[in-house]
């Protein structure tokens, strides 16, 4: 019997968070200048926490300042919660205010976009009540065109999660006998030579990290059209943060965070081709892509000020030199970095927070 499917595949919620997970590392890693052994804890909602247990209620008390940083991996990742940004952030903050009561959530998911940092946002997030939520984003929402997923606020392997879907609604639509013809390897060789190989569904040895639905660097670099609407869809979830905003009553922040690949070529080129398998010729063109997709974040980002006076943006894809001080890959940066970040967005965000601490009665 053929099944009707009038299921839709949403990409904005693929990735969640582990839940009330405990990971601890007996070896060293390279996200601390100093090898630092990784303890990961994370509470019922996924967020990353100081310790195994620790107590994060939803119902926030009474006097506390609570921050919520939204983002991927660059959020997340850190040798310890501590040395996260948003962990950073929170100990700086308490040294600023002794005696305070203040905490920071870090609500990072690896491998997420930013429309489905806005979907943790409405599900998971407010219900903890945050004062203050910063976006801290970018890294995948701009890489991903180049490397995998040119579809804006698509996450880089949903190409793969529609691939699946199709074969399992065909398993159950069509007759038996197209099923096992089309799990024959012969049929399946024969059909690809005779389309000619055009459609592809797998990187191939020319390309081999780019996805299915990724573009050339080429075509970034030279279409500008494609490469403004690609920045605006991106931004358009810093549009939707800060309208959330006056629904929820939290201070927006949103931060473009810092890049490597669009820094230095002399760093970002020889990383290319040993960890992506790239020629030198590609690699110095992905480079290329990578200063045209950032130039254009940052001319947008100035254009969202005037239309947004309640929101602090920030732009921090230049800060970071020279970046093989700073960054332990392409994308990520070493612990001790995280807190020359923290001190950054401190300073924009310093009147808001004593503005909250004042309304609880903890500053005078």
């Amino acid at each position: 019997m053929a099944l009707p499917f009038y299921n839709r595949l949403y990409p904005y919620v693929m990735f969640h968070p582990y839940e009330s997970y405990i990971w601890e590392t007996r070896e060293t890693a390279d996200m601390s200048h100093r090898k630092n052994r990784i303890f990961v804890y994370t509470n019922e909602d996924g967020f990353r926490v100081r310790s195994a247990g620790y107590r994060l209620p939803k119902e926030k008390p009474a006097g506390q300042l609570r921050i919520a940083v939204l983002g991927a991996s660059q959020v997340e990742l850190a040798s310890t919660f501590e040395t996260t940004m948003p962990g950073s952030l929170e100990t700086l903050l308490r040294r600023q205010y002794p005696g305070r009561d203040i905490e920071v959530i870090n609500a990072g998911i690896q491998s997420c976009v930013s429309r489905q940092s806005i979907v943790e946002l409405e599900v998971t997030v407010v219900d903890y009540h945050p004062d203050m939520v910063i976006f801290y984003d970018g890294g995948n929402d701009l890489g991903l065109p180049l490397t995998y997923e040119s579809r804006p606020n698509f996450p880089y392997n949903f190409q793969t999660m529609e691939e699946a879907w199709d074969l399992y609604r065909e398993e159950h639509r069509e007759p038996l006998w197209r099923i096992a013809l089309g799990r024959s390897y012969l049929y399946r060789a024969i059909r690809a030579r005779l389309e000619g190989g055009n459609k592809r569904t797998i990187p191939t040895a020319d390309d081999p990290l780019a996805g299915t639905n990724a573009v050339s660097p080429d075509r970034i670099v030279s279409d500008h059209n494609f490469v403004a609407g690609h920045v605006a869809a991106y931004l358009s979830n810093w549009r939707k943060l800060v309208e959330l905003s006056r629904a929820y009553g939290y201070r927006p922040l949103c931060v473009l965070i810092p890049s490597s690949a669009s820094l230095d070529a002399n760093y970002a080129v020889p990383k290319m081709v040993e960890w992506f398998h790239l020629d030198r010729e590609t690699a110095v063109k992905w480079v290329r892509a990578f200063d045209v997709l950032y130039d254009e974040a940052g001319a947008q980002i100035e254009r969202l000020r005037p239309a947004y006076p309640e929101a602090t943006f920030l732009n921090l894809s230049h800060d970071l030199t020279p970046p093989e001080k700073y960054f332990w890959d392409l994308a990520h940066i070493y612990d001790e970095a995280n807190m020359i970040v923290a001190e950054r967005i401190y300073r924009e965000i310093r009147p808001g927070v004593e503005s909250a601490l004042a309304k609880t009665g903890h500053l005078h």
